[in-house]
């Protein structure tokens, strides 16, 4: 058994293959949010099937471009309740537009700038939380 599932009840899933994005949303995780690090492998999306995803967290790096839209809807479909941000290797309107019409509540593009994903993590974690 293991005794930290009693203690998290609330789960981030992250799809991303970035050790950098990682270590940031890492070092925003407080009690009772634990970080779930996933790989993207074509249609197998193991963390839908996590017990407490409230957060997700998708590096359209670790995705192909074909499959980003789809990956979001699933996203959407299976985990009604969960927020999901969407980080972008690269910014352009049509990345965003793509990234929000997909439902994405929060959208950034790399570079990260720590500081200001760990507030906004933070701010998620704390709102979701309650």
């Amino acid at each position: 058994m293991n005794v930290t599932s009693h203690t998290h009840k609330l789960v981030v899933a992250l799809l991303s293959n970035d050790d950098n994005l990682a270590h940031v949303v890492d070092s925003a995780m407080e009690m009772p949010w634990r970080l779930e690090r996933q790989l993207y492998s074509g249609e197998v999306l193991d963390f839908l099937r996590i017990a407490g995803v409230r957060l997700v967290i998708v590096d359209d790096e670790a995705v192909g471009e074909r499959d980003r839209g789809w990956l979001l809807g699933q996203v959407r479909r299976y985990l009604v309740g969960a927020t999901l941000l969407y980080v972008a290797g690269n910014h352009s309107a049509e990345n965003e537009r793509r990234a929000r019409s997909n439902g994405a509540h929060y959208y950034t593009a790399k570079p990260i700038r720590d500081d200001e994903l760990t507030g906004v993590l933070k701010g998620f974690m704390n709102r979701i939380g309650k």
